[in-house]
């Protein structure tokens, strides 16, 4: 058996690790509960240290590991022992907890202690409570059988003092009872989901709770299937290079984490791959970021052929540099001593695959934007309409643009549920057909690759003659959420576009029931209050759509000589009505021509 103690003791002398290390393997005490020769050492050390330190027995009473910690916690030891829903795992874990007063609070377990015991599947937990070098009080902790007949609850037998602790050995019937096989819970399978802290740093002068401030990322979490348990937030001037949040509240999330049985840590903002790998080697759990959260729910979202190549392209950009974050997933080689030779060559293989992915995406997707281009042409040349709706998500675009062309798009209540670019006919007064296009919503920090893989759909936005920009106005952060798609606009080079602004959910009613004024929006044709769900609104907004076409419509009248017979097919392609009459001196053109197209013809 190995000889080795886990945990933190760069801060022990030899003497004392060596004197710790002489009771593994050894056995105590046979058919005591508790064996003293052992707690005296564990007595011992916290005494002196005044820090945390784990035995794990097993039942032959033999010490199987040591694991020594900090003040306020002590690791797990690595045991190759079964874990099984079915069977407890055969070892009882012993640790001290070190006491500042007398106060006997501190000789019971924690909830992460219980939480620890479940996990495992311990056969007992004992909390060996120390005061002034003095155990002060004893307490074990085992699963009972709750009504259903099922290992869920838990019963703690004590304290008692050191010179007490015979009064333990009787519980080795009890475990005998209780080491069954039993079914799972519907608990349990419950418990099995993903269960997620949120995280976020802050700056100092941020007003708000924490709940308030981590209410999208919460969103996003549950859209991805999560359960939030809780929300924490750091104020700080600046990030942590190397852990983003500070180590000391990297220590305190460990334990909460543990004791709320979380095992997912979502950050709100983007992490670097050290501060990823650090932070699970302090939490003890998968930790991920904004951005990762966001490709996931991209990819379970994106239906179309385009939408899934725009997805894994932006999920390949952001996995190349994380490799080695994400432990054994892709390495294959965990940290420490013997990562290197063939551990390197096979991260080399996984970054050349995930490079040959990338060109062959960026491929697909190009031919893509070519189809794309061809079909804006296309349209140009038929002098059809097209009015973008963009926004920020959830802000009711789809429902919208169902109700304005009578289409049944698929829209809920939901973020990103529209990743796709769907593209609608509406009639107007005039017979005069226009497209409307749907386009994937925007969000805060919204990650640079994802912009960059959807280059060939948000360019919809940029070539379409009008851009409604639609947002909900019952939302608290309205002014935010327009902003952040004005800077996203202006990023893809879309904010030259004509506008015209938007604000839907007017029947849910207005945040604080302020009506935002529309001249607050320079920039932005005309404003307009909606419903998108009862309509209201609805038939000035397509009366302002029609009357822009035709108010944006140049009447012209003019003699074209032979000599420039190309403006003459210019004006074939890209005319909405023409009269044409052949004279000596040329072609007498009359007609209607879109405005963006009359600087050919006004010198005339």
């Amino acid at each position: 058996m190995e000889k080795k103690i886990y945990g933190k003791t760069d801060s022990l002398k030899k003497i004392t690790i060596e004197y710790m290390e002489s009771f593994i393997g050894e056995c105590y005490s046979p058919g005591s509960f508790l064996p003293v020769e052992v707690m005296e050492m564990m007595q011992k050390i916290t005494g002196e240290n005044g820090d945390e330190v784990a035995v794990c027995l097993d039942r032959h009473n033999r010490v199987v590991a040591i694991s020594y910690g900090d003040f306020r916690c002590v690791s797990v030891p690595e045991l190759k022992i079964r874990r099984s829903d079915s069977r407890l795992c055969g070892i009882r874990f012993l640790h001290t907890h070190p006491l500042k007063s007398t106060s006997a609070h501190g000789i019971y377990p924690s909830e992460v202690d219980i939480n620890t015991l479940r996990k495992e599947r311990f056969d007992a937990m004992a909390v060996i409570g120390i005061y002034e070098k003095e155990i002060l009080g004893i307490t074990v902790t085992m699963l009972q059988r709750d009504q259903s007949g099922e290992l869920n609850d838990y019963e703690t037998v004590g304290p008692c003092k050191l010179n007490g602790a015979s009064r333990f050995d009787s519980l080795y019937g009890q475990i005998k009872s209780l080491d069954k096989y039993y079914s799972k819970t519907s608990q349990e399978v419950a418990d099995s989901n993903e269960k997620a802290i949120l995280v976020g740093v802050i700056d100092e002068k941020t007003e708000g709770s924490d709940a308030e401030i981590l209410s999208e990322l919460k969103e996003l979490a549950e859209s991805a299937g999560a359960t939030v348990v809780a929300s924490y937030t750091q104020r700080r001037k600046a990030p942590n290079a190397g852990t983003y949040i500070g180590a000391g509240f990297a220590k305190d999330l460990s334990l909460k984490r543990q004791a709320l049985s979380a095992n997912l840590v979502i950050f709100d903002d983007e992490l670097t791959p050290t501060q990823i790998r650090n932070l699970e080697n302090i939490v003890g759990t998968r930790v991920i970021d904004r951005t990762a959260l966001i490709l996931d729910i991209f990819a379970a979202r994106a239906k179309s052929v385009e939408g899934k190549y725009q997805v894994e392209l932006a999920q390949q950009k952001y996995r190349l540099p994380r490799l080695t974050g994400l432990g054994t997933v892709l390495s294959r080689l965990g940290g420490g001593i013997g990562t290197r030779g063939p551990g390197e060559t096979k991260l080399e293989e996984d970054k050349r695959h995930i490079r040959r992915k990338i060109y062959y995406l960026e491929d697909k997707l190009k031919e893509i934007t070519t189809r794309r281009s061809q079909m804006r042409a296309e349209r140009q040349k038929n002098n059809v309409p097209t009015v973008a709706i963009v926004g920020y998500t959830n802000a009711g675009k789809s429902t919208l643009m169902n109700y304005m062309c009578d289409t049944d798009v698929i829209a809920e209540d939901k973020l990103f549920a529209t990743l796709d670019t769907s593209v609608r006919r509406m009639v107007n007064e005039d017979k005069q057909d226009v497209l409307m296009i749907d386009t994937v919503g925007f969000i805060k920090k919204l990650p640079t690759d994802l912009i960059e893989a959807f280059k060939a759909t948000l360019e919809e936005s940029v070539y379409a003659d009008l851009l409604l920009h639609v947002i909900d106005v019952s939302s608290k952060d309205a002014e935010s959420c327009m902003q952040t798609v004005e800077d996203i606009l202006d990023k893809i080079g879309a904010t030259d576009s004509p506008r015209m602004l938007v604000f839907n959910k007017i029947d849910k009613g207005f945040y604080a029931d302020i009506r935002p004024n529309p001249r607050n929006y320079p920039g932005y044709d005309k404003v307009f209050f909606v419903s998108s769900v009862t309509g209201e609104g609805i038939k000035e907004l397509k009366e302002a759509i029609n009357d822009f076409f035709t108010d944006n419509m140049y009447e012209f009248e003019c003699n074209i000589p032979y000599s420039d017979m190309k403006l003459i097919n210019f004006l074939h392609d890209n005319c909405e009505k023409i009269e044409e009459e052949y004279t000596d001196k040329g072609v007498r053109v009359k007609g209607t021509i879109p405005e963006k197209y009359a600087y050919a013809i006004k010198e005339l």
